[in-house]
């Protein structure tokens, strides 16, 4: 578990800046083809087509946040490690709805999974709780404070409006990666990547 923490604090700034706008992006894209779908009265992917492509980014998404929480996990202590916790439901679930979803749709022909079993989304309200977590513990991190801002910030907007998610976090990604631009650029870090255990 450690190594694999290490390996998310190593990942660069910027292939996490793009995941986090690539995700934005799906996930604005999820939103509007539900509504179309609605307003068309066409019909909707199978449940595991769906799982395995446009809505990844539930797992994905926090994975990326992941890897910024492993960067500063030593500045974030107790709380940042309870973030950190809560945002791994995440993938967990992600991974678990498609795998189900796969077996029960495509491989059985069974069509949706039945409600017990998405009960598992009830884990990304724990996710959700993470983003909270972590979103305050950067915000008491000095050197990444707007990574905590625009983290509650967006997750917050998602209970205004259906796409403020996707805005507020395709211009976090878009930072993300200016800010690892300009490092390369000077030749000053913005923040390192793994840092020493005191």
């Amino acid at each position: 578990m450690r190594t694999l923490v290490e390996r998310l604090g190593r990942l660069p700034l910027g292939a996490v800046g793009l995941a986090v706008t690539v995700c934005a992006a799906m996930a604005a894209g999820h939103v509007l083809l539900v509504r179309h779908v609605h307003d068309t009265g066409g019909e909707e992917w199978p449940q595991w087509v769906a799982r395995w492509t446009i809505e990844t980014y539930w797992g994905l998404l926090p994975l990326a946040f992941l890897a910024l929480w492993a960067r500063r996990r030593q500045r974030t202590g107790w709380l940042g490690r309870i973030g950190a916790a809560m945002l791994a439901t995440g993938p967990v679930a992600a991974l678990l709805i498609a795998v189900a979803a796969t077996v029960w749709g495509a491989i059985l022909g069974r069509g949706d999974l039945p409600a017990s079993m998405m009960s598992l989304e009830l884990l990304f309200y724990v996710m959700m709780l993470g983003v909270l977590a972590t979103g305050i513990a950067f915000l008491l991190d000095a050197g990444v404070r707007w990574w905590g801002a625009l983290l509650i910030v967006g997750l917050l907007a998602d209970f205004v409006m259906p796409l403020a998610l996707s805005a507020v976090y395709a211009v976090f990604g878009l930072l993300l990666m200016v800010a690892a631009l300009r490092s390369g650029r000077d030749g000053v870090p913005v923040e390192p990547a793994v840092e020493p255990a005191h």
